[in-house]
């Protein structure tokens, strides 16, 4: 810090004082430039994870969904009647519905 101080009066012609000050100054821009470009890759490591674990859990979802569509339909055709709580068909129905 020394040396740049000394640089700093040697090339601008200014007092040490505000050469220390131009340097702190630098110096605590540097420091909080790298934290915040520290930040941002995180923020968007980050996000990216949460993309992708969302788009996981929607293909498994649609997939899901197009099993369980197939099964009533199976179910149906079959003369079944499909047990939305337990996703599974019941047998054949009794009756009028």
């Amino acid at each position: 810090m020394t040396l740049l101080i000394t640089l700093l009066v040697g090339r601008l012609g200014v007092s040490r004082l505000v050469a220390g000050a131009i340097a702190w100054a630098a110096s605590a821009a540097l420091v909080s430039g790298a934290a915040f470009t520290v930040h941002e890759v995180v923020k968007h490591r980050g996000a990216e994870e949460i993309r992708a674990k969302i788009e996981k859990e929607n293909q498994d979802a649609i997939r899901t969904g197009i099993d369980a569509r197939m099964s009533l339909d199976d179910c149906i055709d079959a003369g079944g009647v499909y047990d939305f709580r337990r996703q599974r068909c019941a047998g054949a129905a009794l009756g009028h519905r």
